[in-house]
């Protein structure tokens, strides 16, 4: 191998280590397809897109959110488990460090006889990014437990999360609808994101299935 093959197999590498090490864990899972669009059809069926696009309310709930300003979320790729307290943590693991800061909207809603709860979060490992979340947690008998992340985007800005019941083959599910601002394409990352986006999630087994991810 010529020693330019060398430094792309060394680029590479280390890109593949920063972002398992942005955020994993513990028995929690984490979508991170990012922007990739899906196929349509894994939108449960009698659902159309449009009807939950584009997210117009959310939920500033100060007693939940109050809840979740403490509760402990998984922050690296070794399982390390941090307390939020007043709403962000930081950690490290290694040479990896970074903060944990918990968004301004949370809601509620139970399927299935399970209470959910969902919440933005953000991490900053110290560089120009900034990758946003969506936290899905269970709430059992007072305590919210962290379940499974899906990965929003880097810089952009969550502005709502609405959670909705839909009946999939006889089966009560979890449908999730984030609306944020994102980048244009080519758009410096480090401006203001001003094109409004929505992504659909889908819940099964208390666990965000990142093949079913669909992107308005």
């Amino acid at each position: 191998m010529n020693k330019k093959g060398i430094i792309a197999l060394i680029v590479v590498v280390v890109l593949i280590f920063i972002g398992y090490s942005i955020w994993g864990g513990s028995d929690t899972t984490v979508s991170n397809s990012g922007n990739t669009s899906a196929p349509t059809d894994n939108i449960p069926e009698g659902v159309t897109k449009d009807d939950y696009a584009p997210v117009n309310k959310d939920t500033t709930d100060t007693t939940l959110i109050g809840r979740l300003k403490n509760v402990s979320v998984s922050a690296a790729e070794t399982g390390n488990r941090v307390a939020l307290q007043n709403g962000t943590a930081k950690w490290s693991d290694g040479a990896v460090k970074g903060t944990i800061t918990l968004g301004d909207i949370a809601v509620e809603k139970t399927v299935g006889g399970i209470n959910y709860v969902l919440a933005p979060l953000s991490i900053n490992t110290g560089g120009s990014g900034t990758f946003h979340y969506v936290a899905l947690f269970e709430d059992k008998n007072g305590t919210l437990t962290d379940k499974s992340y899906a990965l929003i985007g880097d810089r952009v800005k969550i502005t709502g999360i609405r959670g909705d019941s839909v009946s999939n083959g006889g089966k009560e599910q979890l449908v999730v609808s984030v609306s944020y601002m994102d980048h244009d394409q080519g758009e410096p990352l480090g401006s203001t994101p001003t094109i409004p986006r929505t992504k659909i999630l889908i819940v099964e087994d208390s666990l965000f299935n990142p093949a079913k991810e669909i992107n308005l």
